[in-house]
């Protein structure tokens, strides 16, 4: 362990962010941070302490890999190049770009390798690259504001202003710590990691892991640990990226507190650890802080006396894990050209209880497949059925019940997890509430009503001979902005007698339910506003010009009657969806497998 100035920190070393390392995480809040770090240090004339770096040797005795501080040392690259890139061409130039970026024989000072290698390079060279994960996004961001704090500062005082920067940067201090193995050195960050963005539960278990293959098997498995996580990481990024995407955005992933601790605490849920010991809990309710104190470090400390049965532990949940992430991103993947799993992740917007289920039978490769000769439906459409039926319109998480089975599905038979959630779908929606709720309740609010409008949206176009939706299709509406519309409008301008209601209270009562509800394009329905349903049906530019094929049946339905719509048009379209929904989300006979 020793202090070093920055400038003497990057003298006769070249680093490099190892693979497996976490993605790019800084905020453009968090290079602020480290500008006014600097603006400090100038400010008071003296030595400042700018953090602590882990660095593990290589095999040349000049090449260290970063195991602690990347984060930072990377933005600080990205800020030292836009640094020395502001000066002239000349003698400060080349020392200040050999000093901190380039070796004239060596090469880059600072590499980050894997799957960031070329698209970092081709930040630093200016080829302005396309980031494909939510890192590389991150390092664009971050970039694009340390060039505009750069110019901003190099506006404000000059090249001798810049020059004084890179001045004062190099006298920066940090705590160096170098060690010969990279096991030891991966230990060592879970504690002095004091700035920065907070360490993630998946990065503290990392770090345990490799705590315990260091100190109890003799580094065996370090380098094992390492990668698979690093592959999570990946994985992780790319979900997060996926999940973004315009016309392909899914609600629980796409959130901004959704990391990876999510996926880490979900994997919990489906992994089995009886196994290895049954003397650890299993907590329904779990956060990523449970599953690290209550789960990960007992059973770590309860099989370390044994080195076999420890070292199987850990390979099963190291390698476990990294397939549940690799599964997850390969079902987020398909969305693109899987249209039921569009529908299920993007379009009905899969309850984020669900999810660990869905991803250990999709590790299963099971998913597809049916649990009953006799029962023409896979074990994705019943999940589906429960999300819907269970999650969406009872409006209820039963936690418990649902990860009881989640905990067991890696190796349950596919009968029994049918009978088990045919069971729980009746527990909670049986086919009489099922059909009653949609046809008698508001439904405008409730978040399943695009499920089930998209499943009419197909009936209709299966109706008139255009066929089902092609998935490009389908995306492109739901890009364009796919949104519920009221056909009698939410806030009446004319009598509500001539459309069947008695009262104003009795037309407010019915204005939300399933049978008054249609799809309709976003600016569609910005156009309709709360126009007269006649108003709407019958211009050219609303109704009849969506892409909904639903909603022009609607306008031609009602272009010979007057009044166009009424609440017995509701009551009668309310009844009709929902036995349409009670077919194409049945509930099966459980406990007749043949």
């Amino acid at each position: 362990m020793s202090t070093r100035t920055i400038e003497h920190f990057f003298t006769g070393k070249s680093l490099e962010i190892p693979p497996y390392q976490r993605d790019y995480a800084w905020s453009t809040t968090n290079v602020d941070d480290l500008f006014d770090d600097i603006l400090e240090a100038m400010e008071m004339g003296g030595s400042h302490y700018l953090g602590t770096f882990i660095l593990s040797a290589g095999a040349a005795k000049d090449r260290f890999k970063v195991v602690d501080g990347q984060q930072r040392l990377t933005t600080l690259t990205m800020l030292l190049d836009a640094m020395v890139g502001a000066l002239p061409e000349g003698e400060v130039k080349t020392y200040y770009r050999s000093t901190f970026l380039r070796h004239p024989v060596h090469g880059p000072k600072f590499t980050v390798l894997g799957n960031n290698q070329a698209y970092f390079s081709g930040l630093l060279e200016d080829e302005n690259p396309a980031p494909a994960t939510e890192g590389q996004v991150r390092l664009k961001e971050a970039h694009g504001w340390i060039r505009q704090r750069v110019k901003a500062i190099k506006d404000a005082g000059g090249e001798s202003t810049i020059q004084k920067w890179l001045v004062n940067i190099g006298q920066l201090e940090v705590l160096e710590f170098i060690e010969a193995e990279e096991g030891k050195a991966i230990r060592m960050f879970q504690s002095v990691n004091d700035r920065g963005v907070p360490l993630s539960k998946m990065d503290i278990a990392k770090s345990l892991l490799i705590y315990y293959s260091n100190r109890f098997l003799a580094g065996e498995l370090d380098e094992f640990v390492a990668e698979r996580f690093g592959a999570a990481f990946r994985d992780y990024s790319l979900i997060k990226g996926l999940a973004a995407q315009d016309g392909y955005q899914i609600r629980v992933v796409n959130r901004n507190t959704f990391r990876e601790d999510d996926v880490f605490r979900y994997h919990y849920f489906a992994f089995n650890v009886d196994g290895h010991t049954s003397s650890v809990g299993f907590d329904y309710n779990a956060s990523s802080e449970t599953v690290l104190e209550s789960f990960l470090k007992p059973t770590l400390k309860l099989l370390r006396s044994d080195t076999a049965k420890l070292s199987a532990f850990i390979k099963h949940y190291v390698a476990d894990l990294a397939d549940f992430f690799a599964a997850l991103r390969g079902l987020i993947e398909q969305t693109r050209v899987d249209k039921e799993l569009y529908m299920l992740f993007v379009v009905g917007d899969l309850a984020a209880t669900l999810y660990p289920l869905t991803t250990r039978l999709a590790m299963r490769g099971v998913l597809r497949e049916s649990a009953y000769a006799h029962i023409n439906l896979s074990l994705l459409q019943m999940i589906e059925v429960a999300d819907l039926r269970v999650f969406k319109l009872r409006g209820t998480n039963p936690q418990a019940d649902i990860l009881y089975l989640t905990r067991d599905s890696g190796d349950k038979p596919l009968t029994e997890i049918a009978d088990y959630m045919s069971w729980f779908v009746a527990k909670f929606m049986d086919d009489g509430m099922f059909e009653s709720r949609l046809a008698m309740e508001e439904m405008y609010r409730n978040p399943g009503v695009l499920r089930i409008l998209n499943a009419a949206e197909e009936e209709q176009r299966v109706a008139i001979g255009s066929g089902e939706f092609d998935l490009q299709e389908l995306a492109g509406l739901v890009r364009s902005g796919q949104t519920v519309e009221h056909v009698l409008p939410q806030e009446p301008s004319f009598g509500v007698r001539a459309h069947g209601f008695a009262t104003t209270e009795a037309y407010l009562g019915h204005i939300h339910r399933l049978g008054n509800l249609t799809l309709l394009e976003s600016a569609l329905n910005s156009s309709c506003n709360n126009q007269a349903v006649e108003t709407k049906m019958k211009d050219v530019k609303l109704y009849r010009s969506s892409g909904y094929e639903m909603t022009k049946s609607l306008a031609a339905a009602g272009a010979a009657k007057a009044p166009a719509f009424t609440r017995a048009d509701i009551d009668a379209r309310s009844a009709d969806l929902a036995r349409l929904c009670v077919t194409r989300w049945p509930l099966w006979a459980y406990g007749k497998a043949d």
